[in-house]
């Protein structure tokens, strides 16, 4: 692990500041701080503009972390068939700074999908193993160690082995990590190699600038030959205390690379004014990885909120496209999980060692959009198919094998109209008794909501990432994917937006 880079901030904007560069990148996330290694190693003058702090400013308060850490302070919600609360992060390092660090490959299937719709072998499975096998080298992944796993892992292990299932420690790039159970509010041991330590260090050690604390709102355009090209960017410096603008920021560059994100992205086309240029896919066909959750309690003194982060997980039998893995919270969202409010509150602070939890997630077939308000924010919606409710339902079903397997008692879950469960057969009852809207939701994978694809009609950019309706912008993020991943989407960020990083210079080498 690199020492993170240094980058300017908000007061070294001044009233105004103007950059010229080969390539500018919007985002120092997975999809940006890739882009930009590639980018600077092979001798681009790259600028990487964030809008988060210039420095992580982690501590152990959900209100901290959402004012300096995540977009839109952490409000931003989807609405649609019910209410759904959506998570990406902001920083030198992006949701990396803020996520469990998971990193499963993506499936060989949805590889080779990709490459059928694309047509294009260089995203197939087959073609993009060396690369998930490089990055996952890169930062470290390895199976989560069982002395800093903590109990609620292990509770969830053994059931899992119990059932035969195939599953246990889930693979994490975190090579430091000694189990502090507080990688949503940023890492306070430096284990978790996020972005900061790899690729936009190694970045900036081959001359790649970093200015942070700055909300890109403008992409600039030119005509020749009668085809759009991007030529740059605009935006204003934000001071992060007071959120306020104090400057304005002007970019030249002969590319412009967007990995804002998949909320970021097209939220950023919307408000530039681009959409209608780059067709009607802009923002649509998101997909979230939405899922629920059963909290537990076992006779063992667990504190869930202690150990690796979602450290456990399986592949529940005869279920595609359901990942269950272990819930980890602090103490206060493992109340809420559990239900213990109100009147059941003090029996729940009683109990709060005991608890332990596992959720089950689905490569979701329902789909969102977004948009921008008035005021800058995303506009988001998301409705859900009836196949993804079933599979939740089933998931946790399955889950609560698990967990009872693995010793605990007393099922509780975050849904109106389920009660205390200790059979999964009760469970499995209650559950067809329940709509989508009485489960307490929450989706922290946006994707595809500026899918790669064929047609201007049907997606936003080519195979290349780059937009169909204006050259020489490209788009390096989650949002390109064409479909739902199903597996917790850090690695594959990285591993598309290096592909199409690799994808541009052999297109800047074929023209010299």
């Amino acid at each position: 692990m690199n020492p993170p880079p240094p980058s300017f901030g908000y007061a070294d904007v001044g009233v105004l500041k103007k950059y010229t560069c080969d390539a500018v990148i919007v985002g120092a996330g997975a999809g940006g701080g890739a882009v930009a290694k590639v980018l600077s190693e092979f001798g681009l003058n790259v600028l990487v503009i964030e809008s988060g702090p210039k420095q992580s400013r982690f501590r152990p308060n959900y209100a901290h972390t959402a004012k300096y850490h995540m977009q839109e302070g952490g409000s931003m919600v989807a609405k649609g068939s019910t209410f759904m609360p959506i998570a990406a992060g902001k920083g030198i390092g992006g949701s990396t700074l803020i996520n469990s660090a998971l990193c499963f490959k993506a499936p060989d299937t949805v590889l080779n999908n990709w490459s059928g719709i694309l047509k294009d072998e260089r995203w197939s499975a087959n073609e993009l193993m060396p690369l998930f096998e490089q990055t996952a080298r890169y930062i470290g992944v390895s199976k989560t160690p069982k002395s800093i796993a903590g109990k609620n892992n292990d509770l969830i292990v053994k059931g899992i082995k119990s059932l035969g299932y195939n599953g246990g420690l889930a693979p994490r790039s975190t090579p430091r990590c000694v189990g502090c159970g507080i990688c949503y509010y940023g890492c306070p041991s430096g284990g978790k190699n996020s972005v900061n330590f790899n690729f936009l260090s190694d970045a900036h050690k081959a001359g790649c600038q970093i200015q942070a604390e700055v909300h890109i709102t403008e992409i600039h355009t030119k005509t020749k030959n009668n085809k759009t090209y991007a030529s740059g960017v605009a935006g204003k410096s934000i001071d992060p205390e007071t959120g306020k603008a104090t400057g304005r920021i002007e970019v030249e560059a002969q590319w412009v690379i967007l990995s804002a994100g998949a909320i970021g992205t097209p939220r950023l086309l919307h408000q530039a004014g681009l959409s209608n240029l780059l067709g009607p896919a802009v923002g649509s066909g998101l997909h979230v990885h939405p899922g629920s959750t059963l909290i537990g309690i076992s006779d063992e003194k667990i504190e869930m909120w202690k150990g690796a982060t979602q450290g456990a997980y399986y592949h529940p039998p005869n279920m595609p496209g359901v990942l269950p893995h272990t819930f980890s919270a602090p103490p206060e969202a493992c109340l809420v999980a559990g239900g213990f409010l109100g009147d059941s509150f003090q029996e729940g602070l009683s109990l709060l060692p005991h608890l332990c939890g596992m959720l089950a997630m689905v490569s979701d077939k329902g789909t969102g959009s977004v948009g921008v308000r008035s005021d800058g924010r995303a506009k988001i919606s998301y409705h859900f198919a009836q196949d993804d409710v079933d599979r939740i339902k089933q998931g946790l079903v399955s889950v609560s094998k698990v967990l009872l397997s693995g010793g605990a008692k007393d099922l509780r879950a975050p849904i109106h109209g389920v009660g205390i469960i200790n059979d999964p057969e009760e469970l499995e009852k209650a559950l067809k008794k329940t709509s989508i809207q009485d489960f307490t939701l929450y989706a922290a994978h946006p994707m595809a909501s500026c899918r790669m694809g064929n047609t201007i009609e049907h997606s936003v950019t080519s195979s290349t990432g780059e937009t169909h309706g204006c050259n020489n912008l490209i788009i390096a993020d989650a949002s390109v994917f064409p479909t739902s991943l199903g597996v917790n989407p850090q690695l594959s960020t990285m591993v598309s937006a290096t592909n199409i990083a690799l994808m541009l210079i052999n297109r800047i080498e074929a023209t010299q």
